[in-house]
């Protein structure tokens, strides 16, 4: 995404955060929809992947493999994502490959796009935090900033691969959109900063989760340039259990985690259903 476009998603974010909440909401729940702004866009995705995996278990069994006509067999996850009501229903149809090179192909193309719009929504995640850090000046700003630095270079680095003039379009991109939505919240009463923060750190602590295998990989990597090391070459390698099927996966059980966390945030009475629907699926939300 370039750097107007992200713009554009964080004055749409804010908008909708001012035009979607209702007065009588709860600073939590006004935190909550703040943060969510712009997940359905990769909720989308995962829902048209799940749709298209979901043929491997009639007529296109014999396209898919074992692996696949296992995971569509047991998965729950359109159950889940039809009971995240913070999110819009989808107004599209659901795909329908007529050949195995159709629904190869286009499980490709939702994975690709799955990835493409989860890294947009974290980069808009990570600095609509960092401008709550700007301002609601929490007591630890340093301290905070610094490790969502580091998380930042692990989620733009190593997960999302990027590097040259495409990691620095992704920081530009991420300090315009912080600058931006810091101005929108300089006069943020009390509760809703303590709110935004709270809200803001859990996230900040289920992105540190989602990346802890490329933590390990990260310092492996930085441990592989020291002086006289003849090996390094070897060790910079990138772990061969990272692979783009993995990143997939972990970047679609990421967002539904996310807002599985904020649906529950916004609209509590839900509970009952989206955990055993959650339970079922395998999946936990951190609240």
């Amino acid at each position: 995404m370039g750097r107007v476009a992200a713009k554009a998603c964080v004055l749409l974010a804010l908008l909708c955060l001012t035009t979607v909440a209702s007065a009588d909401e709860t600073p939590r729940a006004r935190a909550a929809r703040y943060y969510a702004a712009g997940l359905e866009t990769p909720l989308l995705e995962l829902r048209r992947g799940v749709m298209l995996l979901d043929q491997c278990t009639t007529r296109m069994r014999r396209a898919c493999s074992r692996e696949q006509r296992e995971l569509a067999a047991r998965h729950r996850t359109l159950a889940l994502l039809d009971a995240l009501t913070l999110f819009p229903p989808p107004s599209e149809s659901a795909p329908d490959a007529k050949t195995p090179r159709e629904l190869k192909d286009g499980m490709a193309a939702a994975g690709a796009a799955l990835l493409r719009t989860a890294g947009e929504y974290n980069r808009l995640l990570i600095a609509r935090y960092g401008a709550v850090l700007r301002a609601c000046h929490a007591d630890d700003d340093a301290s905070q900033r610094e490790s969502l630095a580091t998380l930042t270079a692990i989620e733009l680095r190593q997960f999302q691969a990027l590097d040259g003039a495409d990691l620095d379009a992704a920081v530009h991109e991420i300090a315009d959109a912080e600058a931006r939505a810091t101005e929108a919240w300089r006069k943020t009463p009390p509760t809703d900063c303590d709110a935004l923060l709270t809200q803001g750190q859990l996230l900040m602590e289920m992105l540190n989760a989602k990346l802890e295998p490329w933590t390990r990989q990260e310092r492996r990597m930085a441990e592989a340039y020291r002086p006289f090391d003849f090996d390094a070459e070897l060790k910079r390698k990138p772990d061969p259990a990272l692979t783009r099927e993995v990143t997939i996966s972990v970047a679609g059980n990421f967002i539904t985690v996310m807002a599985t966390e904020l649906q529950l945030t916004v609209f509590p009475q839900t509970a009952p259903r989206i955990k055993a629907i959650a339970d079922a699926e395998g999946i936990h939300e951190a609240g």
